[in-house]
């Protein structure tokens, strides 16, 4: 299994998009309120640092995936242990994203659907994509949705023109403050993209110098997007009405009407978003089973992958009906202190202890 950059930018720029349309930006209008764009651009800085550094580890380590990164650097305890959390991270993101992605089509489309059965389909399709075909399945797919998603979630944001109002965005920082927009940039920052999905995915990479271009342009794109479509809602809605709604970017399109000719355009967007997130589930759901195979040794990822979305597939009932498990994804101890050390505190390890070995090694070849 191979990636080409292409294909590795369609799945960065898809996965940080999918994620784009309602987390980040809707953190940024909770703590920064008509200054959200400030946030989104400044979390977007600091997420393109952070897979700058990522990319940084990937090329010290460009024959080995995380796992092997890991138990080569820190140690086979240490290297276990700490990327068990990184196992945790995908296990729990897969399932707030497929969560968020039921009640999504319970709420516009499928009103008396059971939950379940919803999302035993999605399931379904998500394993059999990657039992059949695994990274190929997925980065074929990728391509052949990513310029018409990127496409569509682009043109749709130009469809308002008459509802904009520049002065919703007004005063520019005055009543804000740099204390709550530097707030909404650090708790948008850490949904905009997942990083550690590059320290698996880079392994794959046919180049490695064109990987690391994908993985950057994709979130640039992402990041240009989610400025953009911060700044479109904000002129649009206000501060007060975006910041309460629950997928602010869908709520833009059901307002589209141009010359009561061009509407309900939200007939587009729900099956593109749909697509997006499979791209999304399908890539965590194939790097958490080939890394639970290279970190306990039992070679037929594949089988992991089924019993894994068996586990996945109960705890996601089992979670609906406990009200803490839907806030437990976005706590202040996952946003400061869990995040953090994933996307910078561990590849930041990584790089030092990777960069000193190389040090004594070259000293030793002298």
């Amino acid at each position: 299994m191979k990636l080409s950059g292409y294909q590795l930018f369609w799945i960065t720029s898809i996965s940080s998009m999918i994620m784009f349309t309602y987390i980040p930006i809707t953190l940024a209008l909770n703590e920064a309120r008509q200054d959200a764009w400030i946030s989104i651009l400044l979390g977007g800085a600091v997420m393109l640092a952070v897979n700058w550094l990522v990319l940084r580890v990937c090329i010290q380590n460009e024959d080995k995936s995380l796992v092997r990164m890991m138990k080569d650097l820190l140690g086979t305890v240490l290297g276990k242990i700490i990327v068990t959390a990184y196992f945790a991270h995908w296990f729990l993101q897969m399932s707030a994203t497929v969560k968020d992605m039921v009640n999504f089509q319970n709420l516009v489309m499928l009103h008396n659907t059971p939950m379940p059965l919803i999302l035993f389909c999605m399931l379904f399709l998500v394993l059999y994509a990657v039992y059949k075909g695994g990274l190929t399945v997925i980065s074929r797919c990728a391509e052949v949705i990513g310029p018409i998603f990127l496409f569509t979630l682009f043109v749709q944001l130009f469809l308002n023109p008459q509802q904009m109002n520049l002065k919703r965005i007004l005063p520019v920082y005055a009543d804000s403050g740099w204390l709550n927009i530097g707030a909404g940039a650090l708790s948008s920052f850490n949904y905009m993209m997942d990083p550690s999905i590059i320290l698996m995915l880079f392994f794959f990479a046919e180049s490695k110098r064109a990987a690391s271009r994908a993985v950057l342009w994709g979130t640039a794109v992402s990041v240009a997007w989610g400025l953009l479509a911060t700044l479109v809602l904000l002129a649009v809605t206000g501060p007060d009405m975006a910041s309460k709604m629950v997928v602010p970017v869908y709520s833009l399109t059901k307002m589209v009407s141009i010359l009561n000719f061009i509407q309900n355009i939200d007939a587009f967007f729900i099956p593109l978003w749909l697509l997006g997130a499979f791209i999304k589930l399908t890539t965590c759901l194939f790097i958490l089973s080939y890394g639970l195979s290279e970190w306990s040794g039992y070679r037929n990822w594949r089988r992991i992958a089924c019993a894994l979305t068996v586990v996945w597939l109960a705890y996601i009932i089992y979670s609906a009906r406990i009200v803490q498990f839907s806030y437990m994804f976005r706590s202040p101890w996952m946003t400061g202190v869990f995040f953090p050390m994933l996307y910078v505190g561990f590849p930041l390890l990584l790089w030092i202890v990777g960069s000193v070995r190389k040090r004594h090694q070259a000293a030793g070849y002298r």
